[in-house]
């Protein structure tokens, strides 16, 4: 596993073949110092911890982008979150449920 803190709230974490995005505000974050598209290169899931706007980010821009794999990577998070990122382009989701799991490869 390969864990790398991209600023702010957002990590990236590399287990096999997936890849993780929790939290992913990168543009407009001043501790960020990477390159989007690199860091951003086939992600498989994305993981939103809640609805604030530095911690949502660029979740609806990349969740609606295919990835290397051409998927467009889930995003998990709460069922109002889904919802709002849905109206934002995003389209595959799983807003989970109490008690549930969620299949991250």
């Amino acid at each position: 596993m390969k864990l790398t803190w991209l600023g702010h709230s957002a990590f990236r974490v590399e287990i096999g073949a997936s890849t993780l995005l929790i939290d992913p505000f990168l543009k407009g974050n001043p501790s960020f110092k990477g390159k989007f598209a690199e860091v951003t290169k086939g992600t498989t899931h994305i993981l939103l911890t809640h609805g604030h706007d530095d911690h949502l980010g660029d979740a609806a821009e990349i969740g609606s982008k295919a990835n290397n794999k051409k998927q467009k990577p889930q995003i998990v998070s709460n069922y109002e979150i889904c919802a709002h990122l849905a109206s934002k382009g995003a389209d595959n989701m799983n807003p989970g449920n109490t008690g549930g799991t969620v299949d991250c490869g």
